[in-house]
């Protein structure tokens, strides 16, 4: 993994600060590094961002109930595929009240990749990730985790409602949007979000401002309406209405 520890990106800063409970303790994040250094690296990272980060060498802590007294926000795995250790490891974090776990392959084949996220961690990415990265998505990870469980939506809410059979976006009024290709992939990614947030690497790098401006342009001519999505500072963009797939 490349870390740039002389980079400081001032959006970042802003971005990190929800990471912080409300005493201004920062939160606690158990690092686990198998049998590499790089660890020390991006554990330095999170915690000028904001974390306070707890190092080890092994699963072996895991078997307490809270390693070292700490209650951990995130675990963050940093290994080689495959690994034994690794594996085990992810099969004891698979339950609802684990910390979620994100896993930092430096190797691998595709297959073993797929494997670690079949056997129940939360999110992988690989060693040519960007830190800023890493952090991005651990902040999504632990907003996912600490929201509460929404209701059953109610049929009766207004809502968009994408039909991809049909490559159509209707909108709340029913006014029908005919989407292209690009159209279609953008509101896919929204809809396959649960909490409809989009990061720039959920979407073909440098191409998604471009695509939600040309769909809001498509929509207010189309049906005289806009179409929710934000831009959240520092973390992505947000489709801020009920979207179901019809």
């Amino acid at each position: 993994m490349h870390i740039d520890t002389g980079r400081r990106d001032e959006r970042h800063e802003i971005a990190t600060t929800s990471l912080h409970v409300g005493t201004g303790r920062a939160r606690a994040l158990l690092l686990i590094g198998l049998n590499d250094n790089e660890h020390h690296e991006l554990g330095g990272y999170l915690e000028r961002q904001g974390f306070h980060v707890i190092r080890v060498g092994s699963t072996s802590c895991l078997h307490d109930d809270e390693p070292q007294g700490e209650k951990f926000e995130a675990i963050v795995l940093i290994v080689r595929l495959p690994d034994a250790e690794a594996l085990a490891a992810i099969r004891q974090l698979n339950s609802s009240d684990a910390p979620p776990l994100l896993v930092v392959a430096l190797e691998g084949e595709t297959v073993e990749r797929v494997l670690v996220l079949e056997m129940g961690a939360d999110d992988l990415v690989g060693r040519e990730t960007e830190p800023r990265e890493v952090l991005a998505r651990l902040h999504r990870l632990i907003r996912r985790r600490s929201e509460p469980i929404a209701p059953a939506r109610r049929a009766e809410v207004h809502n968009w409602a994408l039909k991809p059979s049909q490559r159509k976006l209707i909108t709340p009024s029913g006014h029908s949007i005919k989407l292209t290709a690009r159209d279609q992939a953008l509101m896919n990614a929204f809809s396959d979000n649960t909490d409809g947030l989009l990061l720039d690497w959920d979407y073909p790098r440098g191409h998604i401002r471009t695509a939600i401006s040309r769909l809001k342009r498509k929509v207010m001519a189309d049906a005289g309406v806009a179409l929710p999505i934000h831009n959240v500072w520092g973390q992505g963009y947000c489709f801020s209405a009920n979207l179901v797939q019809a």
